[in-house]
């Protein structure tokens, strides 16, 4: 069903209920006040009335307003009836206006909230621009480490509780600041998935840094990048630069917790010091402890584990070894 149409409407409609919405409340409570006054006033020397106290008048005054109406609180005076009458359209209507004000403003928010279209109230977060399929392998990580999110994309993306989801593109300054940009704490700019030329695409990640840096200079910002040649020109305004390629998800989320990881890793691999090989079925066997300690006693430092293109960084548990392959770096 295609929600558009309807969220145009309540986002009309909000945009004239939020000029009303006070004025709603403010009447709605003049006429309580002038209710609970006016019916004691003309109500509390009648004997047979049910209304000889500030706080029954209040009672059936909201009783009237409401529609309730339990009618343990009788009105028998002429002027009070009258008076009640009055109460009744005037009360039902102010009441009936602030409640249609309240809910439009409540259903444009939830439909903004699933198109996308509304102003991140998080703190110190991690914005994560261009979802792409190095993006979702992060966004597992970091989900499951606690941090909160806000995924900035032109496109809708699957949505799930653990994230903010702003509709809106990396270059625009506007959508930078919908997302939070003013208060989030590291922002990860992955490449778009589009058929161009890969310098082309990597301008865009470096402008988009640019504007997040001038919008918070304190920010951290990750970016993956394309071609290598785009790096002498990115390093002024990122951080940490990761080229994209098998292990781009791992070095970016190792980044998040360790700055400088990606860089080490580059030096790594031009130096010729960083290697992948097979796991045997004795080391598939071993637990990850007994397998780090024998490779660190032959030389090589384990940093990482790949099964099925998946790379997860090496960690010292007492879990089997049930991985294809280990990165290592000769010591």
């Amino acid at each position: 069903m295609n929600v558009y149409p309807f969220y145009f409407f309540f986002k009309r409609l909000k945009k004239y209920s939020k000029n009303h919405i006070f004025k709603a409340g403010m009447l709605l409570v003049i006429v309580i006040i002038y209710s609970v006054f006016s019916e004691y006033y003309l109500e509390n020397n009648i004997a047979s009335s049910g209304i000889h106290n500030l706080f029954t008048s209040l009672w059936w005054t909201m009783q009237t307003i409401t529609t309730v109406g339990y009618g343990d609180t009788p009105v028998y005076g002429e002027y009070g009836r009258i008076n009640g009458m009055a109460i009744m359209l005037i009360g039902i209507g102010s009441l009936g206006y602030f409640t249609a004000a309240v809910t439009t403003i409540l259903i444009d928010s939830r439909l903004a909230a699933r198109l996308g279209d509304k102003m991140a109230v998080e703190k110190k977060h991690i914005i994560i621009c261009n979802y792409n399929d190095t993006a979702k392998k992060v966004l597992d990580e970091i989900s499951a480490a606690g941090y909160d999110i806000v995924i900035l994309n032109q496109d809708d993306i699957p949505q799930k509780n653990d994230y903010t989801f702003i509709k809106g593109n990396f270059l625009n300054e506007n959508d930078l600041i919908k997302a939070g940009i003013k208060k989030a704490s590291i922002i990860l700019i992955f490449s778009k998935n589009e058929d161009r030329d890969s310098m082309a695409i990597d301008a865009e990640t470096i402008l988009s840094a640019m504007i997040a840096r001038r919008l918070n200079n304190a920010l951290r910002i990750i970016a993956e990048i394309l071609n290598p040649s785009s790096r002498m020109h990115a390093e002024p305004y990122i951080d940490d630069i990761i080229i994209k390629g098998d292990v781009s998800s791992m070095l970016i989320y190792s980044s998040i917790n360790i700055p400088g990881m990606p860089e080490l890793f580059n030096e790594m691999l031009k130096s010729g010091r960083m290697v992948e090989d097979d796991i045997n079925d004795v080391q598939r066997n071993m637990t990850f402890k007994e397998f780090l300690e024998i490779m660190q006693k032959n030389g090589k430092t384990v940093i990482g584990f790949r099964k099925n293109d998946v790379i997860m960084l090496a960690n010292a548990s007492d879990n089997k070894v049930d991985m294809d392959s280990y990165i290592y770096i000769n010591n």
